[in-house]
């Protein structure tokens, strides 16, 4: 069963996203994939 996601959740995934990659690596599939 997929756990819910929440706003917190993917804007803390997005936020460690974009300091692993940066600007120019953050895409949403790569978001999706991490979630």
């Amino acid at each position: 069963m997929m756990s819910r996601l929440d706003k917190s959740k993917v804007i803390n995934s997005a936020l460690e996203l974009l300091n692993e990659v940066g600007i120019e690596g953050l895409t949403t599939r790569k978001l999706a994939q991490k979630l």
